[in-house]
């Protein structure tokens, strides 16, 4: 191989070389890494969902995937009969969910993590990324559209750096998120003009769409290409959750709960009862089989649309207790020309994954999961009358009809007796689990599902789906038990996306769990070819990942497993009333701080005091370390970032468990996780019985093999991490609101309890006290412990890294224990029925930092404590607005900058070398991150760019402000010269902030097997 030219051919572009080099910068004699950090790990799991994974180009000669954990896209030659050829790997952002084509010969890559999409040239020789445009957080999908001209439509969530950035003012959709206002259209699409995407360094959309719902997910086309759908994401189904202050006192059979009361500001909410009355306590039982008491917790509500009423279980109207409405809209349609919502669709399913059209009749289908999380309890169900075992999320295609606006639900495993909570061997053999991508053949006819958590494809006759009368329960119905003889099983598990190559009656499956590609014969329905694409991630995660997702193997129905709530690995945006009143209470042996002042009410202010009446009922018995068999409603917790944050579960309820119970001083969350298996057993419905812990004797083999199972998801969750804080700035700096939180939240006034110790202990604490910010002990919030505050059970400190997901429910009425509500009138409509909390029966952070334990003692309003008035708690509202924006810009074990992007062309300005500055600037700053070895860098700092006909990588050094090739055989250059290389056609660079320890895998070293990417291909 010659020389690298960088700079093109001539005398000038030589000229260029040597001023920006350098005398002093010879060719490389050997392999030096200097410029990664080798105390980081190589790779980072982000369990990113694929949404839209594979395309085929216009023409039929490509077919166009996604290799998520390698950053890739994998272009594929396809021969005359449809086989897959040597595929070309383009490098483009971090975690790449999807990818489109459009009509000039571009696939157009969302990249989830680096909230960019990279527009990549498949003419080219060899096809390159030629501009990346900067989108809203977390983008998922994209299509084209429209008829004046083609468009680009991009799904993102309301939040993200760049919708703030001045290169977008005056684009209709962009700025302030507003995270604290009411009533926020949050469903935002960012569209873009394909031939005149903008020439700013992260280009300028046309508008970005917003609608009146959560983040979306998934888009489809109407057939004329004049109407773009738009689904939302977690969708919710219309149920919420009563403040545990607010419910009545007791339970139905304690001779408490069977009387009515009021709110406590007496509000009467749209058709609520008269005077803000409150029908009565919780639903029965109040204590489990065993007689034990159970704390007063909130209770969940569901709305009837008929009545317009919140209910309860049974029937009664607690529309008073709910200050929101809360509409359903599930899928928008878009004018692609005009850019308006044209129409909404309501009561689609819970989580919308993905959409499909019909290219005959026009019919949208949305696979999707509808939950029961209005349905108490997991288990056997039997003292407490329910359980939501084996069917908490059924898998779903719900037809919409855009003519006639209808929407019809159809349960695709219809044949599950969810009765039968260990259903028959038989039943799972015609089940399918967590359907995602589909494809609609081009008669209309035939409609193929993946379903990701059965390692299958399902393939439905659309007449059968479009039509009642399949449905109706009478004469010729849809029964999975035949129509599951057309699925088809596909190997490497996890089948994610499809594509119809029908010219060649074939069809190609992305699988996710090994990273392959399957090719499928459609004639006779079998899998003809499966290859694994490169895979950077460790053994450890692709065996465990499996044991999140397939419900073949972890439930006895073939419909249920973890991720039916752990949304890849993540949450669902709903609360869950699973406690077991079948089992008895357990021991809670977690620190909990300030656990020696639950007495303090009824000691110095006597035994009829409120506050020693309440800490008589605290977790039920009055016990600081009871944990309640029946914990009441919990918001589903993320499961990623983990691997620092103690005992898991909301209560830190998985230190007691299967396989062992906490002790000593550090917190071990390997034994938490793994204490989860009982979940297999009881929510999962997964036919086996369990002893009561590992060190049983004479197991059988199912209980084995289940126990290294859990040993491989352990490994395999422990591994996955949390994004970078959207709303934090780019530079890691704090906005001027967030700033003034930060400064009381680490200040040395204490936020509640005492302002001077008298007890021998710590007897108060400032809020960083109990939520400990310690990046080098990996600690976000949280050090593991617990702590007593006003609620009605001890829970453990939460961490804050995802406290700006919360977002969306905005309406709370008085509560008992609190300052008076800052959102106690009727809110209106909003997008969400769960908050904040353990719980998420609190709208707002700002309404819970108006609970009286954070009270300064001197509001004149009820709810508040005159302890050291003036001492302790919170000042103000203005700092307590400041507490809450820094919580939703709270740190994060990975800088803001990690994933960042931009593609510097021939076209530059002035705000392209800022950003490009800015890169460099982070890739320099020291960051501390326990998951990423300790003291590192905020980012390191990746150039990819064709040179010659080739993909060439560099890695920035800070220390010597250079830039690494990837081959021995050539120079370090500086940041001038790789500036210069962009001024030449074909020669764009895009530069990727990636974490550290990642630069020498992504920029030089692609397989780590010491010989550099460069010098492989030469």
């Amino acid at each position: 191989m010659s020389q690298l030219n960088i700079f093109g051919r001539g005398a000038w572009g030589l000229g260029l070389m040597a001023l920006a080099i350098g005398a002093s910068a010879a060719p490389q004699t050997e392999m030096n890494l200097a410029a990664g950090d080798s105390t980081s790990p190589s790779f980072i799991a982000f369990e990113s969902g694929p949404v839209r994974p594979m395309a085929m180009s216009a023409d039929g000669q490509q077919l166009i995937v996604v290799n998520t954990p390698d950053n890739r896209i994998e272009i594929f030659p396809l021969d005359e009969q449809g086989a897959l050829g040597t595929p070309v790997s383009v490098s483009v952002g971090m975690e790449p969910v999807a990818v489109s084509v459009n009509q000039r010969g571009q696939a157009w890559v969302v990249n989830h993590l680096s909230d960019s999409v990279s527009i990549v040239d498949l003419k080219a020789q060899p096809p390159r990324v030629i501009k990346t445009l900067l989108v809203g957080d977390e983008p998922r999908d994209i299509v084209f559209a429209g008829g004046r001209k083609e468009r680009a439509f991009i799904t993102t969530a309301h939040r993200g750096q760049h919708r703030e950035n001045r290169t977008l003012r005056g684009v209709a959709g962009s700025g302030d998120p507003q995270l604290s206002t009411a009533s926020v259209d949050r469903a935002d699409v960012w569209v873009f003009d394909t031939a005149r995407p903008g020439y700013q360094f992260g280009g300028r959309p046309e508008k970005i769409v917003t609608m009146f719902g959560d983040t979306p997910r998934a888009l489809a086309v109407a057939p004329d290409g004049l109407t773009v759908y738009a689904a939302v994401f977690q969708s919710g189904n219309q149920t919420s959750v009563v403040h545990e202050g607010v419910v009545c006192d007791g339970f139905m059979d304690d001779g408490l709960g069977s009387f009515p009361c009021q709110v406590a500001d007496g509000i009467t909410s749209p058709q609520g009862l008269p005077d803000g009355g409150l029908p009565g306590g919780r639903p029965a039982p109040g204590v489990n089989a065993f007689g034990e008491f159970q704390p007063w917790i909130s209770m969940m509500v569901k709305y009837d649309r008929d009545l317009g009423q919140w209910r309860d279980e049974l029937g009664r109207n607690f529309s008073n207790a709910i200050r929101f409405d809360l509409p359903d809209h599930d899928v928008f349609a878009i004018n692609a020309d005009t850019l308006r919502q044209t129409q909404d669709f309501e009561h689609v399913g819970t989580v919308l994954f993905n959409m499909a059209v019909n290219p005959v009749n026009g019919h949208v289908y949305v696979s999707n999961t509808d939950a029961n999380n209005h349905v108490r309890f997991e288990g056997a169900g039997e003292f407490g009358g329910s359980t939501v075992q084996g069917a908490f999320a059924k898998a779903q295609i719900t037809v919409i009809e855009p003519h006639t606006e209808a929407v019809k639900p159809r349960a695709i495993n219809r044949h599950i007796d969810y009765n039968q909570l260990k259903a028959t061997p038989e039943t799972r053999q015609h089940s399918l689990a967590t359907p995602l991508d589909m494809a609609v053949s081009s008669d209309g006819e035939w409609l193929y599902v993946s379903a990701y958590g059965s390692s299958r494809i399902g393939v439905f006759a659309t007449e059968q789906l479009d039509n009642d009368h399949f449905w109706d329960g009478s004469g010729d119905e849809f029964d999975p038990r035949q129509a599951s003889a057309n699925y088809i099983d596909v190997s490497g598990g996890g089948p994610a996306g499809i594509v119809l190559n029908e010219a060649n009656q074939v069809a190609y499956v992305a699988t996710r769990f090994d990273n392959g590609i399957s090719v499928i014969d459609l004639e006779n329905g079998s899998e003809v070819e499966h290859i694994a694409m490169h895979n950077p991630e460790p053994e450890s995660i692709v065996r465990g990942r499996a044991v999140l997702y397939d419900a073949q193997r972890t439930s006895s129905n073939g419909e249920a497993s973890c991720a039916g709530c752990h949304i890849f690995g993540d949450q669902d945006s709903l609360a869950w009333d699973l406690g077991d009143p079948d089992l008895a209470n357990k021991r809670n042996p977690i620190d909990i701080n300030l656990e020696h002042t639950i007495e303090w009410d009824c000691i110095y202010d006597g035994p009829d005091s409120l506050g020693c009446l309440a800490s008589q009922v605290l977790n039920g018995d009055g016990d600081g370390r009871t944990l309640g068999s029946m914990k009441g409603p919990m918001t589903t917790q993320t499961l990623k970032g983990l691997s620092n944050s103690g005992h898991m579960h909301w209560r830190g309820d998985r230190a007691v468990g299967y396989f062992g119970t906490h002790s000593g001083d550090e917190y071990d969350e390997r034994l938490s996780f793994k204490n989860f298996i009982v979940a297999f057993e009881g929510l999962n419905g997964m036919d086996i019985a369990l002893p009561e812990n590992v060190d049983a004797n004479n197991k059988p083999e199912a209980v084995m093999t289940l126990e290294q199972d859990i040993e491989h998801f352990t490994d395999f969750m422990l591994q996955v991490a949390l994004p970078p804080n959207p709303i934090r700035g780019l530079d890691n700096t704090l906005s001027p609101l967030a700033r003034k939180g930060s400064q009381f939240f680490h200040g040395a006034r204490r936020s509640d309890g005492l302002a001077f110790d008298v007890s021998g202990q710590q007897d108060g604490f400032t809020c960083e006290g109990c939520h400990r910010l310690d990046p080098g002990q990996g600690f976000f919030g949280t050090d593991g412990n617990g702590g007593h505050t006003t609620e009605n059970q001890i829970t453990k400190t939460p961490q804050l890294r995802t406290a700006y997901t919360k977002v969306g429910m905005f309406g709370l009425p008085n509560r008992a224990g609190f300052l008076p509500s800052d959102t106690r009138q009727h809110q209106g409509e909003q997008i969400r029925g769960f908050g904040v909390l353990h719980d998420g029966a609190t709208d707002t952070f700002f309404n819970f930092l108006k609970g009286a334990v954070f009270d300064n003692g001197e509001s004149d309003d009820g709810g508040g404590t005159d302890i050291n008035e003036g001492m302790v708690g919170i000042p103000d509202d203005a700092t307590r607005r400041g507490l809450e924006q820094y919580m939703f810009e709270f740190d994060s074990d990975l800088a803001p900058i990690v994933g960042q992007q931009m593609t510097l062309t021939r076209y530059v300005n002035f705000d392209a070398y800022e950003r490009l500055a800015l890169l460099e600037q982070r890739a320099a700053t020291p960051f501390v991150s326990k998951i990423l070895g300790g003291n590192v860098r905020e980012c390191e700092l990746v150039a990819k760019v064709v040179v010659d006909g080739q993909e060439r990588g560099w890695l920035y050094n800070p220390e010597t402000r250079r830039y690494q090739p990837d081959s021995v055989k050539d120079h370090d250059i500086g940041r001038f010269a790789i500036r210069r290389m962009a001024f030449f056609r074909g020669q764009e660079v895009t530069f990727t902030c990636v974490p550290p320890g990642s630069g020498v895998r992504m920029a030089l070293d692609r397989d780590l097997d010491g010989v550099l990417d460069g010098d492989e291909s030469a």
